[in-house]
């Protein structure tokens, strides 16, 4: 019984950090375009209780900088 509730509430807080980062995803999709999102940034990951994103080049970044204030997100975003 208690390994099915511990189960169950370790799905649940994956999908927790999953949606939170296919949601800035699309954040990130909806400013600046697929194709931005494909060309310039590496990975976007969560790491403890933040979100991490990895940028090609400084340029990149500064874009990801100027739209974060936009973003609204309860976690922190880093940008790397």
């Amino acid at each position: 019984m208690q390994i099915e509730i511990k189960k169950i509430i370790s799905d649940i807080f994956v999908d927790n950090e999953l949606q939170q980062i296919k949601t800035t995803e699309q954040d990130i999709v909806g400013f600046l375009g697929k194709n931005f999102l494909k060309k310039n940034i590496k990975t976007i990951y969560w790491n403890n209780k933040k979100i991490i994103i990895q940028t090609n080049s400084i340029e990149a970044k500064t874009e990801i900088n100027l739209i974060k204030t936009k973003l609204q997100k309860n976690e922190k975003i880093k940008i790397k």
